[in-house]
């Protein structure tokens, strides 16, 4: 009877623990394996979401962890690689029920030797790999990794599909194609002395630009200047604004809130439109920096049209309204694509507003891209025009205009021509500039070449102000000087003439003598006299009659 009370007992025992294991027939963990490519061959395979660092799914994990490929090149510690996909890949098991991370000596190691690298850049330690979170070493109550294998070579390079996405130790990713430095307002490419120059060097030439353009503004409205060209008018109104947003600029000083800032784990740039200051700079510089560029195009096409081709006033006007239609609508579209990607920040150099300072996407598609369709449309534009006044027939030198079916002198037809041939120039230093920087930034943030302040970005900067600052050569004339001594005049204080005025002023000259008219009485001198009699004769002789008597 004991016996077969004690067999019921065991087999009432294996029947609850055979029941046990029915009900949790599914694995304690569910696992799956390692999608992200940057965290394939470190000695695990398999991993299980969520992560250590909040991520639901390997994607998420994917986009944290390529915020720091940039410490991963740098190199600052061997076991960074393995300790950060131990936090966003951690490695799973079925038989675990909690995900596998680094053990906390592992992160502190790699703590002391990379924090010191991230402070240089201005950020702190990330809160998601804060070593407290981590269990103090592996045994059997916390399982943990502890450091990396000894066939895992974590200095390995980087597979190509991860590699296009990175960029250098002295960069930051933001998502899309193109690195930016960590902190706008830094000394990696520029020193504080250098800073200084730029400051100084851009708020002269902005100040000048802002007397030009507003003198030849105000003359050319006014109706001088050497030439009558629309587009002068929009193109003065243009560099005006474009030197108000860098004179603004100098008196706001420097928008460095617009700077990089670390966002908990990820390291996230800050956008500058949220700064009034930053976006008024931006929207000043480039919406009217591009409308110049654009006006510039329209002055070659009005020149073409008036003195080439001599259309009829009717059909220039019909074009100067194509004109303004086209200058102010094409960089009103860039400047909205620019501001749906929200890519506006600050350079290092001079802490100004712009678009593509840290991404080369938005620099190579919003910056160089436009410049270079402006500057082949008035390229063409000029060849077209110049092939026309050579072929015309030359004029003699004593002739100083063209018959009246061309309409325009021909000494101001080639003014303008030379003008707009002249403006070629730093239109394409801009342009190039801008290529050389979406060439060569990388290899300035890494510090293996450093920018030309004085021949790069200092002349970059004068040639975009330049036609503003030569808007003088439009109305230094003789014709300039009448319309502003008219202007003055009307505006100056009005004369009051006394009674001797009005009294030579109605005075009338007859011979010798002067009969000058005072109130209504009339006055004379001796020698007025004689003329007195004379006249009344001539007159008493005029209207006789047959019946009278001359005297």
């Amino acid at each position: 009877m004991p016996s077969c009370n004690m067999f019921f007992v065991y087999s009432f025992l294996f029947f609850c623990l055979v029941l046990t294991e029915n009900t949790s027939g599914e694995p304690l963990r569910t696992c799956e394996p390692i999608g992200v490519e940057l965290c394939m061959g470190l000695g695990y395979n398999m991993t299980g979401m969520p992560n250590l660092g909040g991520n639901d799914a390997q994607q998420d994990a994917d986009y944290s962890l390529k915020s720091f490929t940039p410490l991963i090149q740098y190199g600052c510690s061997q076991q960074l690689k393995l300790f950060l996909c131990s936090v966003y890949v951690p490695m799973c098991t079925e038989k675990v029920p909690n995900p596998i991370g680094p053990c906390r000596g592992l992160c502190e190691s790699v703590r002391s030797r990379c924090y010191p690298v991230l402070q240089g850049f201005g950020f702190p330690w990330p809160d998601a790999l804060n070593c407290s979170r981590f269990p103090v070493a592996n045994n059997h109550e916390h399982m943990c990794m502890e450091g990396p294998k000894e066939n895992v070579d974590v200095r390995a390079p980087v597979e190509p599909a991860v590699r296009k996405l990175e960029c250098s130790p002295h960069s930051i990713k933001n998502g899309v194609p193109g690195c930016a430095p960590p902190n706008c307002r830094g000394t990696r490419m520029f020193n504080d002395a250098e800073k200084k120059i730029a400051e100084v060097w851009i708020s002269v030439w902005a100040l000048a630009c802002i007397a030009s353009s507003l003198a030849s503004l105000i003359t050319l409205t006014l109706g001088g200047g050497r030439v009558c060209a629309p587009p002068l008018v929009g193109l003065s109104l243009s560099y005006l604004l474009v030197g108000s947003g860098w004179a603004f600029r100098s008196f706001t000083g420097p928008t460095g809130s617009t700077c990089w800032t670390p966002d908990s784990a990820v390291l996230r740039p800050a956008d500058g439109l949220p700064n009034l200051v930053c976006a008024f700079v931006f929207l000043l510089l480039y919406y009217f920096g591009m409308a110049a560029n654009v006006w510039w195009v329209c002055l070659c096409a009005w020149w073409l049209a008036r003195s080439s081709t001599s259309w009829s006033p009717e059909r220039l006007r019909g074009l100067t309204s194509a004109l303004h239609v086209c200058a102010w609508g094409f960089p009103a579209l860039q400047t909205v694509i620019a501001l749906v990607y929200r890519d506006v920040d600050s350079d290092e150099l001079t802490g100004t507003c712009y678009i593509g300072n840290k991404n080369l996407f938005t620099l190579w598609y919003l910056a160089l891209v436009p410049h270079f369709l402006y500057f082949c449309a008035g390229g063409l534009l000029l060849t077209i025009g110049w092939i026309f006044v050579l072929k015309a027939p030359k004029l003699p030198r004593n002739s100083l205009s063209t018959p009246l079916t061309q309409g325009q002198p021909r000494t101001e037809r080639d003014f303008l021509g030379a003008l707009a041939t002249l403006y070629v120039v730093p239109i394409f230093v801009v342009m190039m500039s801008y290529f050389i920087e979406y060439s060569d930034r990388e290899k300035w943030l890494s510090g293996d070449q450093k920018p030309s302040m004085w021949f790069f970005l200092l002349l970059r900067h004068f040639m975009s102000l330049f036609m503003g600052i030569s808007s003088v050569l439009w109305i230094w004339c003789e014709k300039s000087a009448q319309v502003w001594k008219s202007a003055l005049k009307r505006l100056g204080p009005r004369f009051k003439p006394n009674k001797n005025t009005i009294a030579l002023k109605y005075s009338v000259p007859h011979h010798s003598g002067v009969i000058s008219m005072q109130g209504s009485a009339y006055s004379g001198s001796r020698q007025s006299s004689h003329p007195h009699s004379s006249r009344k004769s001539s007159r008493s002789h005029h209207l006789r009659n047959g019946n009278e008597t001359v005297i």
